[in-house]
Formats: C-alpha cells, sequence, structure tokens
C-alpha cells in the first residue's frame, strides 16, 4: 500500500511540536498514569505515550516530571472516542481526554454542525481502520530490500517499506513496532519519526468544498485542548 503522501507530511525532520501539542501530551501522559502506574515497562498505556513524546522532541527528564507530576494530580481525566460520518461519507475518529465530558460533547457538537457531519454507532467507522506503528529512518545507505530483509530475519510483522530520496517509511503491525525500534537502533538507523496510529483500509475522494469543511472541522479539532487527535480516511489533498 504505497503511502508516499505521509512520507510529505514527515519528511526529513521532526515537525515542530506547538506548546498547544505539548499540554496534550502532558494530558496523555497524566491519563496513562491513572490508568496503570508510573512504570514505563509495565504500563503499556504510558508506554505508547512516552514513545509519542519522545518523537515529538520531548525531553526524558520533561517526561519524568509529568509521569511524577501527574502521580500526585487528583483531577479526574476521561477518555472518549467518537466516531463521525462527515461529507461524501468520509470516516472521523476522534479521541479525547478531558476533565470535563458536557463540554467535550458541547464543543464537539459545535464542529459538527459546521463540518455536516453527525455521530456514528460505535465501530461503524473504527471498522476501516488498522492499527499500525509507522517508523521514519533516514537511508543510512541502505537498499529497499537490504531493509526489509533485516526486518523480516529478525520476526517484524511487516506491512510495507515505503521511501523517497532521503527516508524510509515502515509501516507494521503494531506488536512489532517497539521491537523494531529497537533493532533498527542496534543497526544503526536513525529514527526521524514513529508512532502507533490508525491507518485507513479504504479512503474517499472530497470535492473542493467537502475538503474545505473537512479542514475547518481538524483545525478546531487541533484547538481543542479536550481533543488529543483525529483520524480520517479522506485522500490527501493540496490545501
Amino acid at each position: 500500500m504505497p503511502r508516499k503522501h505521509l512520507i510529505a507530511n514527515q519528511t526529513n525532520k521532526k515537525q515542530q511540536t506547538s506548546a498547544k501539542q505539548l499540554q496534550k501530551l502532558a494530558k496523555r501522559i497524566a491519563s496513562a498514569v491513572k490508568k496503570g502506574g508510573t512504570n514505563i515497562q509495565s504500563n503499556p498505556h504510558l508506554k505508547v505515550a512516552v514513545d509519542l513524546a519522545l518523537a515529538k522532541g520531548l525531553s526524558m527528564d520533561s517526561i519524568k516530571r509529568n509521569i511524577h507530576g501527574s502521580e500526585k494530580d487528583t483531577t479526574k481525566i476521561s477518555e472518549f472516542c467518537y466516531e463521525i460520518f462527515g461529507p461524501n461519507g468520509v470516516g472521523i475518529i476522534v479521541f479525547g481526554l478531558t476533565d470535563n465530558p458536557n463540554r467535550l460533547l458541547s464543543s464537539l457538537n459545535g464542529y459538527l454542525a459546521k463540518l455536516k457531519g453527525q455521530l456514528a454507532k460505535p465501530n461503524s467507522v473504527k471498522i476501516n481502520f488498522q492499527e499500525e506503528g509507522i517508523i521514519f529512518v533516514n537511508k543510512n545507505n541502505y537498499l529497499k530490500d537490504d531493509l526489509i530483509e533485516l526486518l523480516i530475519l529478525d520476526n517484524i510483522n511487516l506491512i510495507d517499506v515505503d521511501y523517497d530520496e532521503e527516508c524510509f517509511e515502515i509501516s507494521l503491525h503494531s506488536n512489532s513496532y517497539f521491537h523494531a525500534k529497537e533493532l533498527l537502533k542496534k543497526n544503526n538507523f536513525s529514527i526521524v519519526d514513529s508512532e502507533i496510529k490508525l491507518v485507513p483500509l479504504l479512503t474517499v475522494d472530497l470535492d473542493r468544498n467537502q475538503q474545505t469543511l473537512l479542514s475547518r472541522f481538524l483545525n478546531a479539532c487541533e484547538e481543542d485542548d479536550d481533543i488529543q487527535f483525529v483520524v480520517h480516511n479522506a485522500n490527501p489533498w493540496e490545501e
């Protein structure tokens, strides 16, 4: 499954992380700590949250301060996942962490009205997505076939390897994600970016007006402190 648009979005360096994104990462860490404690290795939610924070440029010292601060914080954080059908049937999944569920739902309903979308039944949208580990590494003078051989020989559950002039994009099943990262580091690959994410199995095309509606919806969600991230299955377009 070719994913050149993903490489184009990541390119050759980590994206700058905004203050808003840092706040959201801190909230995700806090939620993970409340779920399963402060041990990164024994708490899978925290392990994923820390991995993402490191990929976005946070230092381990900052992450540890967030973890210990979260342990003492008594604020209740609720986790939400909303599935949505938007213009032309585009599937959208919104993940939220909030201390005020009514505020989150009220805001989301406002965004939906402008999107001309509607909430969907559980799993009616998720069924069209697959959880994958995505790892971007510098080519390091490797050929694609050599990289695939390295991964397969170490029992990595590989889905695909794509590339541009400087980077490989490795897609794999999420259960191989951390194993693959360690293997790549041992073989002196420089990891540019990495994340466990939901990837669409099928995509849909939007016309210019529908693209504008979805862009505005995504921007509103990005600015909302209660919304962690959003995935959708619209084909990429040029702004």
